[in-house]
């Protein structure tokens, strides 16, 4: 989970006169705290990137710090609308990268964000659909997500009430290790038994943290 917040805090007084006489800006303090599933965890990499990308477009304004100072500060931002993530990366292979926040950089603003960062695994997000009918149509008791890593019998399996990713919802899994995946979509009864499934899909999981987006699968149901 992402937190921050917004301090209206003087930046000194050197800045504030800098601010007066030529651009109005702000700053982003970010933090990041590196996890494997829910436990501490080392840097994967020596670098940390705070990204900050203005809203209007252009090139994003990058801080790079060392990975285990846990923490740095994107200064002097010209006041305005920023989408903000951090990246662990060796300087050019990505490692892992922060979920991104939007936020509002406002004259001598100093914002926190905290960002928890999953070094080891990601995550697919799915929606789906059931050929002919819906979730109520054939009174699912759930959907079965088995994710399994390639060329193992290594799945992990994780079951959602059908109506929690019924397109236009989106069901997100559980960590998994990072990897090359066959991912199987199924649609249970209420005995928890598979009344219908959709074609395999083959995806991979390439850095920590993240999301890859698998769309709106189609289940068919077993005749």
């Amino acid at each position: 989970m992402t937190k921050f917040v917004i301090s209206a805090l003087a930046l000194g007084a050197a800045s504030l006169a800098t601010a007066c006489t030529t651009e109005e800006t702000g700053s982003i303090d970010a933090t990041w705290n590196l996890l494997d599933d829910g436990a501490a965890a080392g840097c994967p990499a020596p670098d940390a990137t705070i990204v900050a990308q203005p809203a209007g477009g252009g090139s994003p304004y990058r801080d790079i710090y060392d990975c285990a100072d846990g923490g740095g500060l994107a200064a002097d931002l010209p006041v305005g609308d920023y989408t903000v993530w951090v990246e662990i990366s060796d300087g050019s292979a990505l490692a892992a990268q922060s979920e991104a926040v939007d936020v509002t950089v406002d004259l001598n603003d100093l914002i926190e964000i905290v960002y928890d960062i999953d070094v080891a695994n990601g995550f697919f997000d799915v929606s789906w659909e059931i050929a002919g009918s819906s979730c109520s149509g054939v009174n699912a008791g759930g959907v079965s997500v088995l994710s399994t890593l390639s060329g193992t019998t290594q799945g992990i399996d994780d079951v959602f009430d059908c109506a929690d990713g019924e397109n236009p919802a989106i069901a997100t899994t559980g960590a998994l290790p990072i990897g090359d995946y066959v991912v199987s979509v199924a649609v249970l009864d209420q005995s928890d038994l598979a009344i219908g499934e959709a074609d395999e899909i083959q995806e991979s999981i390439t850095f920590g943290n993240e999301f890859v987006d698998l769309g709106v699968v189609t289940i068919n149901l077993f005749n």
